[in-house]
């Protein structure tokens, strides 16, 4: 049956409830995978529309496996849950719309109508408040539509590579994807 069909029937009380449950993360609060594959292509959209450039941020719990190991999944929750908060304090109230946990210690946030420039400006700022108010670091992948990407697919494939240079030259740090010279 058609997820539409079904929630035309509910009360608006009721469509609220199920597509929390559908678009967001028990734990953390945020929207999920789910919810973030639809939302980019609205935003690239408006970018767009509009001319201006999105940011996109992929951020890493670093070592978070390890953590788990030490302190216990129950810890390790709490901890996703504080790292949520840290990134919420973090945003401009703009942004707080657009954050996602995008796998297990993974998460996304979406920019709009931003510079690559205040892109990085956020990453550095999520990257220090996290560390400052919680027990772990994080690495963060940048990428930007329309100064760094020019499609859907790169803007999150470029994010994914800076992450992963990020992670690979030694973790706690912000990384902007660049071209290999």
């Amino acid at each position: 049956m058609d997820l539409e069909k079904i929630l035309s029937r509910l009360t608006s009380e009721e469509r609220e409830y199920v597509s929390s449950l559908i678009e967001k993360d028990a734990l953390t609060g945020v929207y999920n995978r789910r919810k973030f594959d639809r939302d980019i292509e609205l935003i690239v959209s408006m970018s767009d529309r509009t001319g201006k450039g999105s940011g996109l941020l992929i951020i890493d719990i670093d070592f978070f496996k390890k953590y788990n190991d030490k302190y216990g999944h129950q810890e390790g929750d709490k901890m996703l849950q504080k790292v949520t908060q840290s990134i919420r304090n973090s945003l401009r109230d703009y942004d707080m719309i657009n954050i996602y946990r995008y796998g297990g210690e993974e998460f996304v946030v979406m920019l709009p109508d931003t510079t690559s420039r205040n892109t990085v400006n956020i990453a550095r700022r999520v990257r220090e408040n996290v560390k400052k108010a919680c027990d772990v670091t994080v690495s963060i992948g940048v990428s930007h539509y329309k100064e760094i990407a020019d499609n859907l697919s790169e803007l999150i494939r470029r994010a994914d590579e800076a992450l992963y240079e990020a992670k690979h030259t030694g973790r706690d740090k912000v990384m902007v994807f660049h071209e290999a010279a």
